[in-house]
């Protein structure tokens, strides 16, 4: 889009036009590029020619919050130009953009026609109601994962005494029977296993309604990470319908296995409910690999795909689509895993399957 033709630009009279169009600087930004940072002075109004504009603001914890996008149209930074008041938001391009910068005494000559004023207005108006209604989510939000939280807590206090004699049991089974009868050591130690796992699971999810994120680094081997995801998951690999397929391809990394697992039964649980969803049997590939520095852990599926409905907020908590059960979590913890192995995880999906990639770092180099 030209500069002259921006809406905000042809909302101002024709005869001042021309002077005010020389006083815009027109600016060229990369993806990620920061315009203004929260507690900026508010010094310019911005219109958007080209790409999209993202804005967050600073939580307690460091992070920030997203909060809004604007695109090609519109504008932003009015409401700090008039009140006087510093920046509450961050802004950065969300991707490659070009921009023009409005001066403050600019935007001031621009006031005193009644068009661009109401053209502002509207705009304040817009911005008001999307910032509460991001700010009324992000605290639905961590109400939700309080009471996660309290009740996560409450089911580990209550299961400590059930888990513990089934664990004796299991053991006392084990010493009788074990030494002489293999299958039965078998069961014993997966009924352990089965044990450290779900306790794992609510200790999981617990640490992620706290925001807790601590790893336990050690050298992963993913042909044994691998086994040990069948060992554990069994009913995925004799789902009539279903085929998971498995290729290691002899990559390690430092990491932690017991968070991996947790990555892949949440996405390959996913993809057999979505293949569940359709008439078809489907194929569900797990791949391992080793691209130096990097290493590249993808689990794709041929099913009907991740409803448009839900795609630009997979990762978030609650979020969930067409499903009778579950908490709308499970992707959200799989992101809290990736990013404290300091990984990333992209998804691309079609009504032909979905393929989610994580990105992990070969090497743990600590904070």
């Amino acid at each position: 889009m030209k500069l002259e033709k921006h809406p905000f630009i042809q909302s101002i009279s024709e005869e001042r036009r021309d002077v005010i169009l020389g006083e815009i600087e027109v600016i060229e930004l990369q993806q990620g590029d920061t315009i203004f940072r929260e507690g900026s002075r508010s010094d310019a109004l911005y219109v958007i020619l080209e790409g999209l504009i993202a804005f967050t603001k600073v939580r307690p914890d460091g992070a920030n919050q997203p909060m809004s996008i604007s695109g090609e149209g519109s504008f932003f930074g009015e409401v700090g130009v008039f009140t006087g008041e510093q920046r509450a938001l961050n802004a950065s391009a969300k991707s490659d953009c070009i921009v023009g910068r409005i001066p403050e005494n600019t935007v001031k000559k621009i006031i005193e026609d009644a068009a661009p004023q109401k053209k502002i207005l509207d705009s304040v108006i817009k911005h008001l109601k999307t910032t509460t209604s991001r700010y009324m989510e992000e605290v639905t939000r961590k109400e939700k994962l309080s009471l996660v939280g309290t009740m996560i807590s409450s089911i580990l206090h209550d299961f400590k005494n059930p888990f513990s004699i089934i664990s004796l049991g299991s053991h006392i089974v084990q010493e009788r029977h074990g030494k002489n009868d293999p299958t039965t050591a078998k069961i014993c130690t997966n009924i352990e296993a089965q044990i450290r796992r779900m306790l794992g699971m609510a200790n999981d999810l617990a640490a992620f309604a706290r925001g807790d994120g601590e790893i336990e680094i050690a050298c992963v081997l993913m042909e044994e990470l691998f086994e040990q995801f069948r060992e554990m998951n069994a009913p995925f690999f004799q789902d009539e319908r279903v085929t998971v397929e498995m290729n290691s391809n002899d990559v390690s990394l430092q990491g932690d296995a017991s968070k991996l697992l947790r990555v892949l039964q949440n996405l390959v649980g996913n993809s057999i409910d979505a293949i569940h969803q359709t008439e078809k049997s489907g194929t569900i590939v797990i791949t391992a690999i080793d691209k130096g520095d990097t290493i590249y852990l993808s689990v794709s599926d041929n099913g009907p795909g991740i409803p448009n409905e839900i795609q630009s907020r997979f990762f978030e908590p609650f979020v969930t689509f067409d499903k009778s059960g579950g908490t709308g979590l499970g992707t959200a913890i799989v992101r809290s895993i990736v990013d404290a192995h300091r990984g990333h995880i992209i998804f691309a999906t079609s009504t032909s399957g979905t393929t989610l990639t994580i990105q992990l770092p070969k090497e743990h180099k600590g904070s």
